[in-house]
């Protein structure tokens, strides 16, 4: 997924952080006048979803999950830092099955070192693809 930029949309979007579920967010449009008079919190959701509490534009379902999905991408980015170059590969080699368990510490610069008649060789290998 590509990673959200800062809009005006997501940014006026944050607040919808605080509620964990849509029928939430309706609740949140119910004032204390509709639990006096309508005796229900649910025809006063029923009357928020219509529009008839809101001073700007109340959200449907599906606008409410794409916008709160919108900005816990942009707060919280779900994204690799990196791809793995042996992670789709189909390897049969046993050497390049061992460097393709190593590669990710390599990636992240904790190079192992194994000697070999008195030399020291680094498990960093290049896949062909």
């Amino acid at each position: 997924m590509a990673a959200i930029t800062a809009t005006p949309q997501v940014e006026a979007d944050k607040r919808l952080v605080q509620f964990r579920t849509y029928e939430d967010y309706l609740t949140s449009l119910v004032i204390l006048n509709d639990h006096c008079y309508l005796q229900s919190t649910s025809v006063g959701r029923t009357i928020a979803e219509l529009g008839y509490r809101s001073s700007g534009e109340t959200l449907t379902r599906e606008q409410f999950e794409k916008r709160l999905a919108a900005v816990i991408e942009y707060l919280y980015p779900t994204f690799k830092p990196y791809v793995l170059a042996s992670e789709n590969l189909d390897i049969q080699d046993p050497f390049l099955k061992e460097m393709a368990l190593r590669e990710c510490s390599n990636r992240m610069g904790i190079l192992a070192e194994w000697p070999t008649r008195g030399k020291a060789y680094l498990n960093a290998i290049y896949y062909r693809s």
